[in-house]
């Protein structure tokens, strides 16, 4: 009788092992904020969990305090903590792109370019080589099947950053927080009473610890240029750089002796001059015609879809019903809409499916 107890109680052990190095390993991505703190605390209930954070930028003091930050958060959860440098990556995906786009006269998004490029890329790769049956995030948006949703929160929604993703990593991907809103997940980091459930949210680009302005300005060349009315074809003004502009602006276009603002509508490159429109409800301010370049399709059940879609042309702008001409990569939307500027993403949905996007490489009048 005793060894037959004494066997239960090895092999109940054994069982307990066994499923406890049976979860799925899930590496996280973890900035020691509330989003990724609450995240990986929701997943160690089901997974093996695994934080990571990443250093991209090389300001070292503002590297120190994240990495403190992130590992006593990792610490008081109770999961193992890892820190991967890349920098070098990082600049070569994101930074240069970027700086690249503005140069060529273009107003790129740097948060599709992050997700695209390196949260749901480079940094998704890394994860599974070493080891992660799946990969998780704080971002407020939902997926199933190999679909991408929008988060129940709808003021925090991040999917139109997520544009860009695959459908094999997606189906990969764990998005704990988003089905709640951004209170419940504050309301828990507060109950469960983490380090960090006062921190405030990051509004800023990551890598950049300036004005975007002064970023630009640091690392581009300006040349001073003509400022032209669009309607007149007169010179009005001068600028101190075309990549300080976007199209639609108006700070710093400053005009003077004009009974209206007048507003960025076209910039030039060739010949370094932009173009300014007079009043805000100027024809050439209004858009509704747009030619996509690199459009992503997440799921490839949507290749080709045209019926029941809307489009935003930028985050949380209001959606328009569009009419897609893939035969030439042209969507065409039901109204017009304010001129976004080109290096833009417009993203296409249908209710609340987020079906793909493209960079916006040509607007047409």
């Amino acid at each position: 009788m005793f060894q037959y107890k004494l066997i239960i109680s090895n092999d109940y052990s054994s069982i307990h092992d066994i499923l406890k190095h049976m979860k799925k390993k899930v590496f996280t991505g973890f900035s020691g904020g509330i989003d990724s703190a609450v995240s990986a605390y929701l997943l160690k209930k089901k997974y093996n969990v695994t934080a990571v954070m990443f250093i991209n930028t090389t300001n070292q003091e503002c590297n120190k305090i994240s990495e403190k930050d992130a590992k006593t958060v990792a610490e008081y959860i109770g999961i193992p903590f890892k820190i991967i440098n890349i920098q070098k990556e990082f600049k070569n995906m994101v930074i240069d792109p970027f700086l690249k786009s503005y140069k060529n006269g273009k107003t790129p998004n740097p948060c599709v370019l992050c997700n695209t490029q390196f949260k749901f890329g480079y940094f998704a790769d890394w994860c599974f080589k070493n080891g992660a049956d799946l990969i998780a995030t704080g971002h407020y948006c939902k997926s199933k099947d190999g679909k991408l949703y929008k988060g129940k929160d709808r003021k925090k929604d991040q999917s139109y950053f997520l544009n860009g993703i695959s459908e094999d990593t997606l189906k990969k991907t764990i998005f704990p927080i988003g089905h709640m809103t951004k209170k419940k997940v504050r309301n828990i980091a507060k109950k469960i009473g983490l380090p960090n459930s006062s921190k405030r949210d990051s509004q800023e680009i990551c890598f950049i610890d300036t004005s975007l302005n002064e970023y630009l300005n640091k690392n581009i060349n300006s040349e001073k240029g003509d400022i032209v009315d669009i309607d007149t074809n007169k010179i009005v003004g001068q600028h101190n750089g075309i990549h300080s502009v976007t199209l639609g602006q108006r700070k710093g276009v400053l005009i003077g002796g004009v009974d209206e603002p007048y507003f960025v509508a076209k910039k030039e490159i060739t010949t370094n001059k932009i173009f300014v429109a007079k009043g805000k409800y100027n024809k050439h301010l209004w858009k509704d015609t747009f030619v996509l370049e690199d459009f992503n399709f997440i799921n490839k059940k949507n290749i080709g879809i045209t019926k029941g879609l809307t489009a935003t042309v930028r985050y949380r702008a209001k959606e328009i019903k569009c009419r897609p001409d893939w035969s030439s990569n042209t969507i065409l939307l039901n109204k017009k809409v304010w001129t976004p500027s080109i290096g833009q993403s417009l993203v296409l949905y249908k209710k609340d499916e987020c079906i793909g996007g493209g960079i916006i490489k040509y607007i047409r009048q």
